[in-house]
């Protein structure tokens, strides 16, 4: 039995991503100008190998990517490491205060394609950097929580209705709220990666909470680049981060900025891997890929009313119907798309290319098979909204048609539910592989 298959081997890595000042932000209803930045933007990978096995986790500043700049990326690094393109799995952060990736509100998004065009390369480089680097390692699994930081962004009113809560002096003064629309998410799950002198090489955070905490005019990775800096100030400037977006196309900051809440859950996730107990055991590593084809929301019928009932002002309504017009003129029914499932040891995760309500990421843990699941949003693609039948019926603005938000909730639930099975089919092969 060779060496890497007795033990645990990871590798990590960055590369800085951030586009030239001067292009356009991404993240609001119409383009901004960016005049600087605040955080650079990167490209981090993680790449664990063990019992034979590799399997890297790509993680993007970015507010999305296409499917096909991935897969790019994936060949690449593929053809270089030998790491199987199933087994490359990634996912957007989905700043707000990062460029435009792919179309968003705009039927001339303003995307600088010649900065694009280098994405592919530069995940590729980061993952080949990263597999380079592996040196033995130890991992612990570990968590917190933070209660009061987010809410749920869509609040219900008793005529069956719902509003954002950005948008609520808009709402009608003869409709009363009845509370939120759903619940909140409030674990962090949290990885460390020791070498084998206990230095902390690495970290992998996993939280639910819109990365839309800074809408400043100048280029920012939001939340988990304050956490990271933190994480490096306590336990030095070689310890690389990494975010894990959590199903949280409904959850929004409740106050403050985005130093401040990253501040707070540093301060949650820094005594958790002061109290770590790394162990330098093999872990079993597996992960899926599923081609799936998404019916798009009902743009035949009329969805004016939608749009009015919302709560936007007549300035963004202008820029929703247009959307509306858009989709229809484009005439497309269905998306191709991608679905990612993988497990770290008895650790699942299950990625879909959206913005992910938290119901079904709670769904995903409820019903998974594994001990500890994670959902994982705008991984692998980027269909926009990812919301549940009963958001559609009450409305609002992740309840509209636009290039942002795509999938019917029938498609969604679709998504769901295969995710679910391939994590079932990935616990049965962990399983098998204990013996």
């Amino acid at each position: 039995m060779s060496k890497k298959t007795e033990g645990l081997f990871v590798g990590v890595a960055e590369i800085e991503i951030t586009p030239p000042v001067g292009t356009m932000l991404a993240g609001s209803v119409k383009p901004r100008i960016s005049t600087g930045i605040d955080d650079p933007l990167y490209v981090k990978t993680i790449v664990l190998e063990s019992m034979g096995r590799k399997l890297a986790y790509v993680i993007f500043d970015l507010i999305a990517l296409e499917k096909k700049q991935g897969d790019k990326g994936i060949m690449i690094a593929s053809e270089k490491t030998g790491i199987p393109p199933e087994n490359i799995v990634w996912a957007a952060s989905h700043t707000h205060t990062g460029p435009y990736t792919t179309r968003l509100l705009s039927d001339d998004t303003p995307i600088n394609n010649e900065w694009l065009a280098t994405i592919p390369e530069k995940m590729a480089e980061c993952i080949i950097s990263a597999d380079k680097e592996k040196k033995p390692a130890r991992f612990c699994r570990l968590r917190s929580f933070h209660n009061g930081l987010c809410h749920n962004r869509r609040i219900k009113f008793k005529n069956g209705t719902a509003i954002n809560t950005w948008l609520l002096p808009n709402a009608p003064s003869d409709q009363q709220p009845i509370g939120s629309a759903g619940p909140i998410d409030p674990e962090i799950g949290i990885f460390s990666f020791d070498d084998e002198n206990g230095k902390l090489m690495a970290v992998m955070f996993h939280f639910t909470l819109h990365t839309n905490t800074n809408f400043g005019p100048r280029f920012s990775a939001d939340y988990p680049a304050v956490v990271a800096a933190r994480i490096r100030e306590r336990f030095g400037p070689r310890v690389i981060t990494l975010f894990i977006p959590g199903a949280c196309g409904d959850i929004n900051l409740t106050c403050g900025g985005y130093r401040q809440a990253g501040d707070a859950l540093a301060e949650k996730i820094i005594p958790s891997l002061e109290m770590r107990k790394p162990e330098g055991i093999p872990l079993y590593l597996k992960a899926k890929k599923c081609e799936i084809t998404v019916p798009r929301r009902d743009f035949t019928s009329n969805q004016i009313e939608r749009i009015l009932k919302s709560g936007w002002d007549i300035e963004a309504q202008k820029v929703f119907i247009k959307e509306m017009e858009t989709m229809r003129k484009e005439g497309k029914k269905q998306d191709d798309t991608i679905l990612q499932a993988w497990c770290i040891g008895n650790t699942g995760f299950a990625s879909l290319p959206g913005e992910l309500f938290v119901e079904l990421g709670l769904k995903i843990k409820r019903e998974s098979p594994f001990s500890h699941t994670y959902p994982v949003e705008i991984g692998g693609d980027y269909l926009g909204y990812l919301i549940t039948e009963q958001a559609w019926e009450e409305g609002g603005y992740e309840a509209l048609i636009a290039q942002s938000a795509k999938p019917s909730a029938s498609g969604v639930r679709i998504m769901v539910e295969k995710s679910l099975e391939m994590l079932g089919n990935l616990h049965k092969d962990y399983l098998m592989a204990l013996g």
